[in-house]
């Protein structure tokens, strides 16, 4: 009795629910109609995500409009489609009143993607500058890309002007799950159990004119380097030995791909800034503006 008492009530309630809402069904028709559009007619690439933000009474009688947002690797832009309240005419373009170009007022203009920055997993890599900066560089980044290689040049020479108001870490990426360089990341990251002032001894000798020459070849006189380095400034060699055997450098490589493919990154470099993904190379310009904020 209780049972068919509970069952009825459930009954009632989703009843209740459907009266009390009963666009839901038409709004996601409405959404499915725009978002469809806008995949087919203006060419927006397949693993592009396309979020429905809201749809309200346009000015164009029996017509919704539309607002939804695309999420570019580097920016979300946002977009206007008008839908007829049957969700069968859709029309995309550009609507004037009076000369005022009334789908872009209403869309907003684009801007820079935001990141949470919880998805990088920040603490686990390494970093230099001051711990509570105002402003936090996080880089995707190889050590066989010359692109990686300038904007880690000047990104250096930004640190050393401000050491106390940057914070800099470095994720590998080396685009590829396997192959030499998938190995040398997984070096440097082996080098990252030694301890995080060692992995940056290696890291600026990878970034080095010597390194740079260096990883031109094979992997074993790019070991024999990094241990004769590591020697010589009196760091554990066998701590990266046996990192580097028992797979932990390969994890942490892992590990950055994974958190990357999160955020969609594509390339080398890949920069994040205060949670914008900026694609641009940093300047000093963009850097005092962030500092400035």
């Amino acid at each position: 009795m209780l049972k068919r008492l509970i069952l009825m009530w459930l009954g009632l309630t989703l009843l209740t629910l459907l009266a009390v809402h009963p666009g839901l069904a038409e709004e996601d028709k409405i959404a499915q109609a725009a978002i469809q559009t806008v995949r087919t007619q203006m060419r927006v690439p397949k693993d592009m995500e396309i979020k429905f933000i809201e749809k309200k009474e346009s000015v164009i009688p029996d017509f919704y409009a539309v607002k939804l947002l695309l999420m570019a690797p580097d920016r979300e832009m946002p977009v206007l489609i008008y839908v007829d309240k049957t969700g069968e005419k859709v029309l995309v373009g550009s609507l004037f009143v009076k000369g005022e170009n009334v789908t872009r007022k209403e869309a907003g203009e684009p801007k820079p993607r935001k990141i949470d920055m919880a998805l990088l997993d920040v603490d686990k890599s390494p970093a230099r500058g001051a711990a509570n900066a105002k402003m936090t560089v996080v880089e995707f980044s190889n050590f066989q890309c010359p692109y990686c290689l300038r904007a880690w040049t000047k990104m250096k020479e930004i640190l050393e002007k401000s050491p106390n108001d940057i914070k800099y870490v470095f994720k590998h990426f080396p685009l590829q799950a396997q192959g030499k360089v998938f190995e040398f990341s997984e070096m440097a990251a082996a080098v990252q159990e030694v301890s995080p002032e060692a992995f940056w001894v290696i890291h600026d000798f990878l970034f080095s004119n010597e390194g740079q020459a260096l990883l031109k070849g094979e992997k074993d006189p790019v070991k024999k380097k990094i241990e004769e380095i590591l020697k010589g400034k009196g760091y554990d060699v066998a701590a990266f030995q046996s990192a580097l055997e028992s797979g932990k450098g390969k994890k942490r490589v892992e590990d950055d791909l994974a958190a990357g493919r999160k955020i969609n990154v594509r390339g080398t470099p890949t920069t994040i800034v205060n949670g914008d993904l900026v694609r641009a190379p940093l300047t000093d310009k963009v850097v005092e503006q962030y500092l400035t904020k």
